[in-house]
């Protein structure tokens, strides 16, 4: 169980406790989460998140390059395999499969990556 986040911010309900999430779509929010998080950049895990530094926006085996990273990065996610299904101009769509439930996320590495 985790606590919904959107717009950069804890989703709260009408009485002002927190919003919870479980299942595919905690899976999704922590793969948004590690894909969008530039590797070292947070301070209280600095292995959260991609390591982007070698890529750049012209390369020719991108997709696959992003599959890896992004592989890598969200290998520590329990039960979820997570897959690069393509990556145009610069728009990530991620497949993530957690316990036999399978969706699609598209995430903006526009910002990200050069």
């Amino acid at each position: 169980m985790d606590v919904r986040l959107s717009d950069g911010d804890i989703a709260m309900t009408a009485s002002g406790g927190y919003q919870y999430i479980t299942d595919i779509e905690e899976a999704v929010q922590r793969v948004r989460i590690s894909a969008l998080t530039m590797k070292g950049d947070f301070v209280y895990d600095r292995e959260l998140g991609t390591d982007y530094r070698e890529l750049h926006a012209d390369d020719s085996l991108l997709c696959e390059k992003l599959d890896m990273l992004i592989k890598e990065s969200c290998a520590d996610i329990f039960d979820t395999q997570v897959e690069v299904l393509s990556c145009d101009d610069l728009i990530a769509v991620i497949k993530v499969v957690y316990q036999n439930n399978e969706t699609t996320t598209e995430v903006d590495l526009s910002g990200i990556i050069q």
